[in-house]
């Protein structure tokens, strides 16, 4: 399954609040005088410099779930004192405010699409921070709807709140061609008057990886075995109000990357051999087809040829 999980980084004191309190601190010869400042909590990972930091890629060919951690940090001059108990939950407002001020139209996650697993957190005393896990389940989400769900601190328990550090601003980038797809796969070693590989396949199903309003990562087997599991032909295409044209194919940097690692070269870059675009932004183009290859040379000097055709069902 190819996805992306967004990892959280526990930190004792982030740095960016420090630059914050610095300014009010005295300090001498080193020395940073804690005393003359207030207690903070902050969601780390937070605040509107981390919205692609918080963007969640699904695959809603797979029931799996998807976990994200959720600290809560307190910055403290004496946090000896007794526990913290910091209340956090899905800000709805949050939403409407951010497609006001960016022009976008995300929608609120469905009530059956995720579980938070604590809104109270207790931070004990003589910690910095308390954790819990928000989960997703991407099998309960659209992939062509664009949706948020941000997660605010609604009570510090007693300690302030920064100004931009109180929300995480989760979020699915929706895309008009992302879905399920009919898919086959042939593999030439060697150029295609041979014989195809044994591990050419057809009526397989793929769930192309949204990386973008329109950019796709299109399957294609002999990257995901031999380069990465998240690596394939990205599509970027041009919508305009549900008018869908300008396609091209090529490498995104992680797969380029990938194929730099494994020894690959490129004696092919990705063709778009045809496409047919069917359907509406209604049917979610149901019948939309894309065929496009590509020749790669590995490590031991065997030419690879690589023949990819996707149905959207």
């Amino acid at each position: 399954m190819n996805k992306r999980i967004l990892k959280t980084v526990k930190i004792s004191i982030p740095a960016v609040l420090l630059m914050v309190l610095s300014g009010c601190l005295k300090t001498h010869d080193g020395f940073i005088d804690f005393t003359q400042t207030s207690d903070f909590v902050i969601l780390t990972g937070s605040g509107l410099g981390n919205f692609k930091a918080s963007n969640i890629l699904v695959n809603t060919s797979s029931p799996d779930t998807i976990r994200n951690t959720i600290t809560v940090d307190l910055a403290s001059k004496d946090n000896s004192n007794g526990a913290v108990t910091v209340t956090i939950g899905v800000d709805a407002a949050v939403i409407n405010s951010y497609n006001s001020a960016n022009g976008t139209n995300f929608q609120p996650f469905p009530a059956n699409a995720y579980t938070l697993k604590d809104s109270k957190l207790t931070i004990p005393a003589g910690q910095h921070y308390a954790s819990t896990t928000l989960e997703i389940y991407q099998n309960k989400l659209d992939p062509t709807i664009s949706y948020m769900i941000p997660i605010s601190i609604t009570d510090g328990g007693g300690k302030q709140l920064s100004s931009n550090q109180n929300t995480i601003y989760y979020n699915v980038i929706g895309n008009p061609l992302a879905g399920l797809y009919t898919w086959n796969f042939t593999r030439y070693n060697g150029d295609t008057t041979v014989a195809p590989n044994g591990s050419s396949f057809t009526g397989a199903t793929a769930s192309p990886v949204p990386t973008g309003p329109t950019t796709l990562i299109l399957p294609d087997s002999y990257l995901q075995t031999f380069v990465d599991a998240a690596a394939g032909v990205e599509l970027n295409f041009t919508n305009n109000n549900g008018v869908l044209s300008n396609f091209t194919v090529g490498f995104d940097a992680n797969t380029t990357a990938g194929l730099a690692a494994g020894g690959f070269t490129v004696a092919t870059a990705p063709i778009l051999l045809s496409y047919q675009i069917s359907g509406n932004a209604a049917n979610h183009y149901a019948g939309t087809t894309f065929r496009y290859y590509f020749v790669l040379i590995n490590s031991s000097g065997g030419t690879r040829t690589l023949v990819d055709k996707i149905v959207k069902q």
